[in-house]
């Protein structure tokens, strides 16, 4: 009765039975839509009326704006420095060209120190030194901060760079730009991992560096594959001369096959130090002629905000004559080299191949001081066991709120007898109340009012944008709410049959 009672009151409430929550959700999908395509098109006419604003004529009413600027830029001698034509011409340049892309060195070389943007955003802010990155701060009413405190922390290698001993300040003893703004803005951690197609090629660094808040919706199609996404490539290798030309031929012999095999696919090869990358370029330049530009081969310094489909690691170091590796891995036994292996390990969309000249259990890292090189065993042992078949990701369990009937359970104990070739599955994938296998192949999602529905961040998120992901992902899916199930269980349970069905 007091069911009743509430749904006469509010009768939205009874929407989920009618069928008009899903023309409502249609709607929504639709205008999200229309709303970015108009805001970038408003935004892009904003932008072209900005520039023939309050234009200036002479008395034969010839246009004058713009004229002078048009000089400088296009005469060929006695070429102004950047400097100068910003602080000459600053109201018209910034209406011809509002947003500029440059590095913090480049901002105070080129622009007066004052606010002359309204906003300022920085990229990898983890990478930037607080000092150099302030004066760039400066000239903006607002700034972003965007970066990654778990990959590369700002380099000197090459660099001098000022430091007073004395100095106390907790400030002075912060060395990237993140953390100095981490200590007086606002932070907001961003979630959603969209780069890689499996839970795999992401789930080891979700749990040593993210603290398995990072979440990831794989394809579908990526998940029934016979294939593993990480092979383990062990190979005979020998570490000479601070490389490894055994595990290099190799190498070029997996880009080989992959260009004939894979056409048009994206290759990263991922090196651990300098000699090991020219030995690489060498072979593949003698194998191919020239290198693809689909194609890089890089060390693991200098990978950051690179991204392909597959990426080949070529660890390098081998065992010497007595059966031992030397703990000694360049820059992943430094402070912070962790970072350096996270930002290696998180490069590729769809697969990984390890070439490596031992076992992990061959590695002796205990006795090292920081924590790079142990990180890079346990690695090494992930990327066996998924090699192998013998690892099996899983999502976190968040808490949700509590509720007295969990539809989820009620779905999974019909459904085993009901439907016993299909296995349905908590926590399985994320954004999914129950992933469905057919013969231990991923088949579709069940998404449900239980208590990750009531946790959303809102409406939109739950009923526009999961199913738009689900969709972009190859995920069948069906939504089903409690309402329905306490009302006619047989109707509930037969909807849910045509589902599988299907």
């Amino acid at each position: 009765t007091w069911i009743d009672h509430l749904e006469t009151r509010s009768p939205e409430l009874r929407m989920v039975s009618s069928g008009k929550i899903a023309l409502l959700e249609n709607e929504l999908r639709d205008l999200i839509v229309e709303k970015q395509e108009l805001s970038a098109a408003i935004i892009l006419l904003r932008a072209r009326e900005k520039v023939i604003d309050d234009l200036k004529v002479n008395r034969l009413n010839n246009t004058v704006s713009y004229r002078d600027l048009l000089h400088q830029v296009t005469k060929k001698k006695k070429i102004w420095p950047v400097r100068k034509l910003v602080a000459s011409f600053e109201e018209e340049l910034f209406k011809v060209v509002p947003c500029w892309l440059a590095s913090p060195e480049s901002v105070s070389a080129i622009f007066p120190m004052e606010e002359f943007f309204d906003l300022v955003i920085f990229d990898e802010a983890s990478q930037c030194f607080a000092e150099r990155g302030i004066p760039a701060l400066y000239r903006g009413k607002q700034a972003v901060i965007a970066g990654d405190a778990m990959q590369l922390k700002p380099g000197d290698f090459y660099q001098a760079r000022w430091q007073d001993e004395e100095e106390a300040h907790a400030d002075a003893e912060v060395d990237s730009l993140l953390d100095l703004c981490n200590r007086y803005l606002i932070s907001t951690v961003l979630q959603g991992h969209y780069r890689s197609k499996t839970l795999e090629l992401i789930d080891f660094s979700n749990r040593h560096f993210y603290k398995g808040n990072l979440q990831l919706l794989p394809h579908r199609q990526a998940m029934v594959s016979d294939e593993p996404t990480i092979l383990y490539d062990q190979v005979a290798g020998q570490w000479q001369n601070n490389s490894n030309q055994i595990e290099a031929m190799r190498v070029v012999e997996h880009v080989t096959r992959l260009l004939n095999t894979q056409a048009g696919k994206s290759i990263g090869v991922i090196t651990f130090n300098a000699p090991q990358q020219s030995l690489i370029l060498d072979l593949l330049e003698d194998e191919l002629g020239t290198i693809p530009k689909t194609i890089f081969v890089k060390n693991i310094e200098n990978v950051q905000g690179d991204e392909c489909d597959v990426v080949l690691f070529s660890i390098g170091y081998a065992p010497d004559k007595h059966n031992r590796i030397a703990a000694q891995f360049g820059s992943l036994n430094l402070a912070g080299g962790e970072n350096r292996l996270n930002v290696a390990v998180s490069r590729a969309r769809e697969k990984i191949i390890v070439v490596c000249s031992f076992l992990p259990e061959q590695l002796q890292v205990d006795e090292t001081l920081h924590p790079g090189p142990k990180l890079l065993k346990a690695y090494l042992h992930y990327a066996w066991q998924v090699s192998k078949g013998e690892f099996e990701p899983g999502v976190p369990q968040a808490a949700t709120k509590n509720i007295s009937m969990r539809l989820k359970e009620e779905i999974k104990k019909r459904a085993e007898q009901k439907w016993p070739d299909f296995e349905l599955l908590e926590h399985a994938v994320p954004f999914h109340d129950l992933t469905v296998n057919k013969k231990a192949q991923a088949f579709g999602a069940i998404l449900t009012d239980d208590g990750s529905y009531y946790s959303s961040m809102s409406a939109r998120a739950d009923h526009a944008l999961t199913p738009q992901l689900l969709a972009l992902k190859a995920w069948p899916f069906v939504r089903v709410y409690s309402r329905n199930y306490w009302q006619d269980p047989d109707k509930f349970l037969n909807e849910i049959g045509k589902f599988l069905n299907q």
